[in-house]
């Protein structure tokens, strides 16, 4: 469950922000009310959580530290999460969350370099990354953990080796995730005044993509490369690194909690708004992923069926169809519904799997390869 604290409140201004592109109905902070109906529906259940956002450090240490006693006594097992830009992430905070829930999992964002994350910007068009690279080294201070997420976009996307030797230097570092900028043909919802010479230039015209985003066939060729640089350098044995984890692993006949390759789908993962609205993975925004309210579900089960949307349960049966005879199917998984939904009926729809099937096919020549020098 990914709980958006502050909705879409940020306190920067990345150019590719989806959550900016929501149809929220202005900033408000979830509830301690609303989170204790959400539990209520949960029922001792397993769960786990994502503190989220826009940046879920805006909610306040005040009222984070009350959200955490109350997730303490939820009866059922909670692991909990919470992913950050870090640009507020001071000792103060690592110390309420040492306090209130040591064993928390931190996630950062932060999409390289200075010169692959110029589009994590304020909102005054300066860097941040400096603010980043200050809690990361925080965080080694502290000996803690820290998994990063980096938005390839086309700068990232163009810098493989560069990004992955970067990252390399924070020590904190122990899990990396690329993340493809897949935007078609979007639209940020708002510019602020300061970022609109910046910004404009890169926004979509006719049916160009955003100047930001890559394709899904440029998306593989980095990952070609990535993955060439982490196995070559020895990288591997400092931090994991997704997709290229969850490939390896499925191609091993295991199992992975990536849902991008595997059948537990959007269905498995909920999406909690400030006014209560409970959606599907956030990726699928509202509404079309609109499952509902804590406060008219009778259960989680009513969601995670999707019987309450009966039309997005439709439309991703109708997508992994196009898997039921695909030789891939046990490896791939169908990859992201969200993405093949609005891919669909674009150009991009096709490379979409193709992509998908050329790292697929890179990774198992490389254990092959692996293999067969081994046994000679």
């Amino acid at each position: 469950m990914i709980l958006k604290l502050v909705g879409d409140a940020c306190n920067i201004n990345c150019y590719y922000c989806y959550e900016k592109r929501k149809p929220y109905a202005g900033y408000d902070k979830l509830s301690l009310e609303t989170v204790a109906r959400l539990l209520d529906l949960a029922d001792g259940r397993p769960l786990s959580l994502e503190m989220h956002g826009g940046e879920p450090l805006l909610y306040g240490m005040e009222a984070t530290s009350g959200l955490l006693r109350l997730l303490r006594g939820y009866p059922g097992n909670v692991s909990l999460s919470v992913q950050t830009n870090a640009t507020m992430l001071t000792p103060a905070w690592f110390d309420l969350f040492a306090e209130e829930w040591p064993e928390i999992d931190i996630g950062i964002s932060l999409d390289g370099d200075p010169e692959a994350n110029r589009s994590r910007v304020d909102y005054r068009d300066r860097s941040t990354s400096e603010h980043v690279h200050q809690a990361l080294e925080l965080a080694a201070e502290r000996r803690l953990a820290v998994g990063l997420i980096s938005t390839v976009t086309k700068d990232v996307s163009l810098r493989p080796e560069e990004t992955l030797d970067f990252v390399a230097r924070f020590e904190a570092v122990k899990a990396v995730k690329f993340s493809p900028c897949f935007d078609f043909n979007v639209m940020p919802k708002r510019i602020p005044v300061g970022n609109r010479e910046t910004m404009l230039p890169l926004l979509p015209k006719g049916e160009e993509h955003a100047g930001w985003a890559i394709t899904p066939l440029e998306f593989s060729a980095f990952l070609v490369r990535a993955y060439d640089h982490w196995r070559g350098t020895g990288l591997f044995r400092r931090f994991l690194l997704e997709p290229f984890t969850s490939v390896i692993r499925v191609l091993a006949g295991r199992d992975t909690r990536f849902c991008h390759f595997t059948e537990q789908k959007c269905a498995f993962v909920l999406t909690l708004y400030p006014d209560g609205r409970l959606g599907s993975c956030d990726e699928l925004g509202v509404p079309d992923g609109l499952l509902g309210t804590v406060h008219d579900l009778p259960s989680l089960a009513a969601a995670t069926s999707l019987v309450t949307n009966p039309s997005l349960r439709t439309g991703l049966d109708e997508l992994l169809d196009k898997c039921t005879d695909c030789d891939y199917r046990q490896t791939c998984g169908g990859g992201c519904l969200a993405t093949r939904l609005r891919y669909r009926n674009s150009a991009f729809y096709e490379d979409y799997c193709t992509h998908r099937i050329e790292i697929i096919d890179h990774i198992a020549a490389d254990i092959a390869g692996e293999r067969a020098a081994r046994e000679h």
